[in-house]
């Protein structure tokens, strides 16, 4: 899979540029707040539907503007395939797939798919659980819509969950948080399922990436903290209501699962060194792309925003020698003499 190229219209403080990749590593090159996370944030979007900066749609439009789009066409293994995101100011975005209109955002997902990696997913490894689940829920999103879709309605359902719990006067509490404690385990035993066979995926790939990285000196294992059936769930989430209505908010489910990730036999984020810990974090991304193209039978398009800088030159050069027969798009501050070349100026690509 590769992105042919990609057309902005009034995203951020791109005004209306178009960019052609080429299918191996392409380098946008330019000062710091010139742009090039925008045109990086744009190909993500195609990918999961949402900014990899936290930002709402809204902010994607240029100031003073009242609508944004990006188009985009790839090729994968099938055809060549011509993607479009809309964007408004008083009302939701639109999705389209070869013109076609999407319903539900799990129906745009999971056809262009990209492995992102940026400065702060370094932090996957020594930050908090959710900086975990968060790497797989996008991960696996973008191979099986069904988690995408499951995911979407826990999330909805636990929110109305402590919205209730938060106010525990209302004579609807005891009828409706069993409904919404049957709704979040059937939810929730379909996400752990997911979640712990990538977890299994994943040990294995990244096992191997470091082994390789370090010669065979370091050893990692992953494990999934921890798969639940949908009886186990219902019975945490029903016999802890008064604590949960005490606390205010939901205690058990999915959403306070974790990866353990071990180094040599202990804990990595307290006895990895911080070097440990980003070969670790890159390792878990490139398996991230390895995961991919077992499943879907091709390699996704791989997204660096900034990431050299913040590695040593032995990491680079695993990354650009590994990844050399695969679509690349880097940005960077400094040069490099590798793939193919973009000077980017005010939003702007400059010849």
């Amino acid at each position: 899979m590769y992105c042919e190229k990609i057309k902005f219209k009034n995203y951020r403080n791109i005004e209306n540029t178009e960019v052609k990749f080429s299918p191996g590593i392409n380098v946008l090159y330019g000062e710091n707040a010139q742009g090039k996370t925008n045109f990086l944030e744009g190909i993500y979007y195609f990918a999961y539907g949402k900014s990899f900066r936290l930002a709402s749609d809204k902010e994607i439009i240029r100031f003073g503007e009242k609508e944004a789009e990006i188009k985009t066409e790839f090729y994968d293994k099938v055809r060549k395939r011509s993607h479009e995101i809309k964007f408004f100011e008083n009302s939701k975005k639109i999705c389209l797939k070869e013109n076609i209109k999407t319903a539900r955002l799990s129906e745009f997902i999971g056809i262009f798919r990209a492995v992102l990696f940026s400065p702060e997913h370094l932090s996957i490894v020594k930050d908090g659980p959710s900086e975990r689940r968060n790497f797989e829920d996008i991960a696996i999103s973008q191979l099986f819509p069904l988690y995408m879709s499951s995911l979407s309605k826990y999330q909805k359902t636990l929110a109305q969950r402590n919205s209730l719990l938060k106010d525990p006067e209302t004579h609807l509490l005891k009828e409706m948080i069993y409904v919404y404690s049957e709704q979040l385990a059937e939810y929730g035993a379909l996400i752990s399922e997911y979640r712990e066979k990538y977890t299994k995926k994943l040990s294995i790939f990244v096992s191997e990436i470091i082994n390789e990285m370090t010669a065979g000196k370091e050893k990692v294992k992953i494990n999934y903290i921890q798969r639940k059936s949908k009886e186990e769930y219902i019975k945490s989430l029903t016999e802890n209501t008064e604590k949960e209505i005490r606390a205010g908010t939901t205690l058990y489910g999915i959403h306070k699962d974790d990866i353990n990730i071990e180094l040599n036999g202990k804990d990595s984020r307290n006895f990895a060194s911080q070097g440990q810990q980003r070969s670790i974090a890159l390792a878990m991304k490139l398996a991230e792309g390895e995961i991919s193209k077992e499943i879907t039978g091709e390699d996704p398009v791989f997204l660096f925003d900034d990431i050299l800088s913040e590695l040593d030159q032995r990491r680079k050069d695993y990354i650009l020698s590994g990844l050399s027969d695969k679509q690349v798009i880097i940005t960077c501050c400094e040069k490099v003499n590798v793939g193919n070349i973009f000077t980017v100026k005010n939003g702007e690509i400059i010849a």
